[in-house]
């Protein structure tokens, strides 16, 4: 099983082993990616580059998108992955708050009309209702009024 990252000795140590060879084009090491930036790939091409350096699995197909999209997030990911991935999840969860946001106020709105719609309801059920307090009352003072005359009479 091949080692996942390279080992990179000091050059003291090499030049004290003596098995690197300084003027061969061939030996030289690539930079290390958390030194190199975007736009100096390799190959000139970053997305090649972000998929060669974050090839063991750190981001999926839509994280590289982002963080291309974004060069400050993508320097952020050559320096520090982790904090690169950090600064996606918390977007996403942003996002997701966002969106929660936005269906609690659309639910609070739906609220607030079925609401209104209840009261306009209730109102006019009031004003009916009062209407026929007022007759109700209306009609039993004249009863009241005719059976006190009919008492008299009597």
């Amino acid at each position: 099983i091949a080692p996942t990252t390279r080992h990179y000795r000091s050059v003291s140590m090499d030049s004290f082993i003596g098995k690197l060879n300084f003027n061969d084009e061939s030996s030289k090491l690539p930079p290390s990616p958390g030194l190199m930036s975007p736009g100096n790939s390799v190959d000139g091409n970053s997305a090649a580059a972000f998929s060669l350096e974050f090839g063991n699995g750190e981001f999926s197909g839509p994280e590289l998108k982002k963080i291309m999209a974004n060069e400050k997030l993508a320097e952020i990911a050559m320096a520090d992955p982790k904090r690169a991935k950090r600064i996606l999840a918390n977007r996403q969860s942003a996002a997701r708050s966002k969106e929660r946001k936005m269906r609690y106020i659309s639910e609070l709105e739906h609220k607030v009309q079925t609401l209104q719609t209840e009261a306009t309801t209730l109102s006019a059920q009031l004003t009916l209702l009062q209407r026929d307090s007022v007759g109700l009352t209306n009609q039993n003072s004249e009863l009241k009024f005719r059976l006190q005359s009919m008492e008299q009479q009597a």
